[in-house]
C-alpha cells in the first residue's frame, strides 16, 4: 500500500517539468507575469480543476442527500426503510467511504503535489534565468540580500495565488453554483437570499480588494528593506563593530522595525473591518436563508427534509465564507508582494544579451579601446575619451591614483558595465557583438578582493568545472603557493584540507589566503588575456615573491594588464600607462618613465616599502 501511494503521488510530482525555460523578459504586471507562466502547467490546471469540480459536486451532493434522507426517514417506517431504498443507501454508503476520499485524493494529489511543488520551482527558475543575464553593475544598485530574498519569495506569491484561485474560486464557484440549483429544484424563491448575500458579499470584495493590495506592497517593502539592511549589516559585522556606535546600530534597525510595524498595523485594520462586515453578512444570511425556508414550510412549499438541508447549506455558506474570503484575503495579498518583488525582478536587461551572438575567438588577444568614454551616467569620474591598443601577448601595467578609472577599465572589458560611448574590440571582434560569456570565458582575473563562495576550497578553485581532476586543482593550488595553508584547514564540520568550507565570501581565510585561492581558479582557467587587479595586494613581502614567481609562468603568452599601487610588481611590465582623471597622461617603459620629470618618477619615488603613497602628490 505505502509503494502503491509512493508511485502514485510521485506520478503527480512528475506531470509537470519544472525546468522549463524561456527568452521571454518578465513582465513588470503581475497578471501577466502569472499569466507568462501558465504554459507547462496548462495539463496540471486542467485537472486541477476537473478534480476540484468533482469535489465540490460531491460536497453539495451530500447535503442535498442530507436532506433526501430526512424526507425519506420522515415518511417510512423502519421495517419498509431498508427494501425501499437500499440501492440509495447502498449508492450513498460507497460515495461517502470510496468515491469522496478518492476525489479528494487525487483533487490533493495534483494540487498540492503536482501543482506547489512544480509552479514556484518553475518560477524561481525562470527568474533566476533572467537575473544571472544581469550585468555585475545592475547587482551593485541594490542591496543583495534584498534581491535574493525576492527571487525565493517570488516563485511562492505566484504559485499560491494561482494555487487559492483554482481551490477557492472554482471550487466555491461550483458549490454555490449545485446550491442555486439544488434550491431552485424545489422553489426559484429559495435561491432569491442566497444571490442577494452573493452580491453583497461580492461587492465588499470589489471594495476592499484594492485596499488590500496597496497596504500589503507597502508592508511588503518595508519588509523587504528591513531585511536587506539586515543582511547587509551582518555581512559587514566586523566594520560595523569596528566604525559604528552600537546604539545608532540598534536605532537604525528600530526605525526599520517600526516601518514594517505599521505597514502591517495598515493591512491588518483592513483585514478587521472586512472580517467583522462578513459576520454581518453570515447573520443576514442565515437569517433570510433559513427563515424564508420555514415560511415555505409553514406554506406547505416546502418538506421538512428541504428546511432541514436549508438549515445545513446556511452553516456551510457561512463556513465557506469564511475560507473564500481568507483565500482571497491571502491570495491578494501575495499580488501585493508579487508586484513589490517584480520591481526587482522584471527589471529589463541593463546590458540585453544579442541574439544569437556569435562566440569570441581570441586568436592573439590584441585589445583597442577607441574613444570609450564612460561616467556611470553622472558628470564626473570613470573615463573621458579614452584610446589605449594592447598588441597580442602584450604585458602592460596601468598606474594611477585612486579615481584615475583603472577599475572602470576593466569593468568595461569585461562588460560588467557598458560603455557609453566609443568602442572595445579583442581580435578585432566588438565586444558588444559576441556572446557574453565567451568573452569572460577569454579572460582570466585576480583581483584584490578575491571572492570566493561558502563552498568547499576543490569547488572556489574548480568554480564549477565538472571535467577538473583532483590532480590538477592541486596542481594549480600548488603553483599558487596555497597547497600548504590548504592541507591544514579544518572547518567546523570537521572537513578537511580541499573538502573544508570556507564560510560566507572565505571569510575564514586570510586575504592572502583567499587571493592565493583565486590565483589557483586562474591557473587552472587558463585564459589568454589576464587582468590582475593588484593581485598581490594581501600579501606579505615574502609570499609575494613566490606568487610572483607562478605570475611569470601564468603570464607567458597571454596578453595582461596589470594593476597596481606597489609598482614593484609592474617594473619588469612591457609598458606602463599611466592614468589621471581617466585619460592617459603617461606611457613608457620602466626606465624610461623613471628617467624624465614624469607623474610615475613621483609615484616611485614617493613609495614606502613599495606601495604608492598619493596624499602628498601635486597632481599636474
Amino acid at each position: 500500500m505505502k509503494s502503491l501511494y509512493h508511485r502514485f503521488t510521485t506520478a503527480a510530482l512528475h506531470l509537470v517539468k519544472p525546468y522549463s525555460s524561456t527568452d521571454a523578459p518578465p513582465s513588470p504586471h503581475a497578471w501577466q507575469y502569472i499569466g507568462s507562466h501558465l504554459a507547462p502547467l496548462k495539463g496540471i490546471l486542467v485537472l486541477s480543476l476537473l478534480f476540484t469540480i468533482i469535489a465540490a459536486s460531491i460536497e453539495v451532493w451530500m447535503i442535498s442527500f442530507a436532506g433526501e434522507l430526512i424526507d425519506t426517514l420522515s415518511e417510512s417506517s423502519p421495517g419498509e426503510l431498508w427494501d425501499q431504498h437500499n440501492i440509495e443507501l447502498i449508492f450513498a454508503a460507497v460515495m461517502l467511504l470510496l468515491l469522496r476520499p478518492l476525489s479528494q485524493l487525487c483533487r490533493h494529489a495534483v494540487n498540492d503535489i503536482g501543482f506547489q511543488c512544480n509552479a514556484a520551482t518553475l518560477i524561481r527558475w525562470r527568474a533566476h534565468n533572467h537575473l544571472s543575464k544581469q550585468s555585475v553593475g545592475w547587482f551593485q544598485e541594490d542591496l543583495t540580500g534584498r534581491t535574493a530574498i525576492r527571487l525565493v519569495d517570488i516563485g511562492n506569491h505566484a504559485a499560491d495565488i494561482v494555487y487559492q484561485l483554482i481551490n477557492t474560486l472554482a471550487y466555491g464557484l461550483v458549490y454555490m453554483v449545485g446550491i442555486v440549483v439544488l434550491m431552485s429544484g424545489t422553489d426559484t424563491r429559495l435561491a432569491i437570499p442566497l444571490l442577494l448575500w452573493l452580491l453583497l458579499y461580492i461587492g465588499m470584495m470589489i471594495l476592499f480588494i484594492p485596499r488590500m493590495v496597496k497596504a500589503q506592497q507597502n508592508f511588503q517593502s518595508a519588509k523587504s528593506a528591513l531585511t536587506g539592511v539586515v543582511v547587509d549589516g551582518f555581512s559587514n559585522i566586523d566594520t560595523m563593530k569596528l566604525f559604528s556606535d552600537r546604539g545608532l546600530m540598534v536605532n537604525d534597525h528600530k526605525v526599520g522595525l517600526e516601518n514594517t510595524r505599521l505597514a502591517l498595523f495598515r493591512t491588518r485594520q483592513i483585514g478587521v473591518s472586512l472580517r467583522t462586515l462578513l459576520s454581518i453578512l453570515e447573520g443576514i444570511v442565515m437569517v433570510g436563508f433559513v427563515g424564508y425556508g420555514i415560511w415555505l414550510w409553514t406554506a406547505g412549499a416546502a418538506t421538512i427534509g428541504l428546511v432541514g438541508a436549508a438549515v445545513a447549506l446556511t452553516l456551510r455558506i457561512t463556513t465557506m465564507a469564511e475560507w473564500i474570503f481568507d483565500a482571497l484575503w491571502w491570495t491578494f495579498l501575495r499580488v501585493g508582494s508579487l508586484r513589490e518583488a517584480l520591481k526587482t525582478i522584471a527589471q529589463p536587461l541593463s546590458i540585453p544579451v544579442t541574439a544569437d551572438a556569435p562566440d569570441l575567438v581570441v586568436s592573439g588577444g590584441k585589445i583597442e579601446i577607441g574613444n570609450v568614454t564612460h561616467h556611470y551616467g553622472m558628470s564626473t569620474g570613470g573615463l573621458n575619451d579614452f584610446s589605449l591598443t594592447i598588441k597580442p601577448g602584450e604585458k602592460i601595467a596601468i598606474v594611477g591614483r585612486s579615481g584615475a578609472g583603472k577599475s572602470t577599465l576593466v569593468n568595461l572589458i569585461l562588460r560588467f558595465h557598458e560603455a557609453e560611448h566609443g568602442t572595445i574590440t579583442i581580435d578585432g571582434q566588438n565586444i558588444r557583438d559576441v556572446e557574453q560569456d565567451s568573452l569572460r570565458a577569454a579572460i582570466g582575473m585576480v583581483s584584490q578582493q578575491a571572492s570566493l563562495l561558502n563552498r568547499s576550497v576543490r569547488e572556489n578553485i574548480a568554480l564549477g568545472r565538472e571535467d577538473l581532476t583532483n590532480q590538477q586543482i592541486e596542481r594549480a593550488a600548488r603553483e599558487a603557493r596555497a597547497h600548504e595553508f590548504i592541507s591544514q584547514l579544518v572547518d567546523s564540520q570537521g572537513r578537511t584540507a580541499y573538502d573544508a568550507h570556507v564560510g560566507e565570501r572565505g571569510i575564514k581565510l586570510s586575504g592572502g589566503q583567499r587571493q592565493r585561492i583565486a590565483l589557483s581558479r586562474v591557473i587552472l582557467k587558463g585564459a589568454p588575456i589576464l587582468i590582475l587587479d593588484e593581485a598581490t595586494s594581501a600579501l606579505d613581502s615574502e609570499v609575494e615573491a613566490e606568487i610572483q614567481l607562478a605570475l611569470d609562468t601564468v603570464m607567458e603568452n597571454k596578453t595582461v594588464i596589470a594593476i597596481a599601487h606597489r609598482l614593484s610588481t609592474i617594473a619588469r611590465m612591457d609598458r606602463i600607462v599611466v592614468m589621471d582623471d581617466g585619460a592617459i597622461v603617461e606611457e613608457g617603459t620602466h626606465r624610461n618613465l623613471l628617467a624624465g620629470d614624469t607623474l610615475y618618477s613621483k609615484f616611485w619615488n614617493r613609495q614606502s616599502d613599495g606601495f604608492i603613497d598619493v596624499s602628498e602628490i601635486e597632481m599636474r
